[in-house]
């Protein structure tokens, strides 16, 4: 398979790296295993940059749709996209998708991602 998976409990985060050609059944067992571990609420980074996603934009929404089905499932995390931003179809599909279930954002640096998530999970203070 073409995708390395970090998960940490500890930090709540995940870290997807897609190297090479990746299938919808890849990216689908990728979500699977989002689920699997516990860590669909975890903050996440999918990393495709060195990747080249063959997905249709039909079988994006089907992802979506089977993640959303899943009585495991519960809330999800945010997510970034770290992709090369001239073969950023997938990820931008798969944001515009799930838009507005959770924080979800593009980037074309994983230090941006990384960023823009430690802004994502900071706690409000009480007043």
């Amino acid at each position: 398979m073409p995708i390395h998976l970090d998960v940490s409990h500890l930090d709540r985060t995940v870290i997807a790296v897609v190297l090479g050609e990746a299938t919808s059944d890849d990216i689908s067992n990728m979500m699977q295993r989002f689920v699997e571990t516990g860590a669909l609420h975890y903050r996440k980074i999918i990393d495709t940059s060195a990747a080249h996603v063959a997905i249709s934009p039909t079988q994006v929404e089907g992802i979506a749709a089977a993640v959303r089905a899943d009585p495991k499932a519960g809330s999800r995390g945010p997510l970034a996209f770290v992709v090369d931003l001239e073969q950023a179809e997938f990820a931008e599909k798969f944001a515009e998708v799930t838009e507005g279930e959770r924080p979800v954002k593009v980037f074309g640096s994983i230090h941006a991602a990384r960023k823009w998530l430690d802004e994502c999970s900071k706690v409000k203070a009480r007043r």
